[in-house]
């Protein structure tokens, strides 16, 4: 590892265990090793930063958005957990095509379909960009859910620690091929997909997503995780 990595690992660490109370047992639950797409809501920054801290020893990366590399303390996290970069509102096949290698080498590879963060907690309606992603490799996905951290700025400003809890739901695949895939489709199982992330969550976080008797599992196929 890098020293440029050890010390943004080091100072993570550091942040993280001083300002979080994590509620995070059901991550026992995941394998070590993949492929496995990870699926959640966004409510802030800490949803990457928590996730990527307390998943390891599992090789796990994301797809962040290009503007985020102007940043340079962004850039510097982004590369050291050797994120994907990806153009937003535009067909990027550069970046498409390096997340299914991450996939191919059997990383874990952390997607958030809305796009954009809440800041409230509430959800938001997913995105359509993963379907491709998911349909092509594969692979299978795991449905997580954050909530409780929507307060941090606050609660960092008072110096009190904010709890976050993960919430993980049962794994499933995509039935569908990529001929399957046009406009209404994809809709569809994007909020199929997105149904099993609200079911993880409290009521009051559920959003776009609250009446979970709208939920279908038309396109969905559950298994369970492969143990190594």
């Amino acid at each position: 590892m890098s020293f440029t990595k050890k010390l943004v690992y080091g100072i993570v660490k550091i942040f993280v265990e001083a300002t979080i109370r994590p509620h995070l047992e059901q991550m026992a639950t995941i394998p070590l090793e993949g492929p496995y797409l990870i699926v959640g809501n966004h409510v802030n920054s800490l949803d990457g930063i928590v996730m990527f801290h307390y998943i390891q020893p599992r090789p796990l990366t994301t797809l962040t958005k290009e503007e985020n590399y102007t940043n340079p303390f962004i850039r510097i996290l982004s590369e050291a957990w050797g994120a994907i970069p990806i153009k937003r509102g535009a067909v990027d096949n550069t970046a498409m095509n390096l997340a299914l290698d991450a996939l191919k080498q059997g990383k874990f590879l952390a997607i958030l379909p809305e796009g954009t963060r809440s800041r409230t907690g509430e959800m938001q309606q997913g995105k359509q960009g993963i379907l491709p992603l998911a349909v092509k490799s594969g692979v299978t996905i795991v449905p997580v859910g954050f909530h409780g951290h929507e307060g941090f700025s606050k609660n960092f400003l008072s110096f009190r620690k904010t709890d976050f809890y993960l919430e993980i739901g049962q794994p499933f695949t995509i039935k569908a091929t990529m001929r399957d895939l046009d406009r209404d489709k994809r809709q569809i199982i994007t909020d199929e997909l997105m149904y099993r992330v609200a079911m993880l969550l409290p009521e009051k976080y559920r959003g776009y997503y609250s009446d979970l008797s709208k939920s279908t599992t038309n396109y969905l196929e559950f298994t369970t995780f492969n143990k190594s």
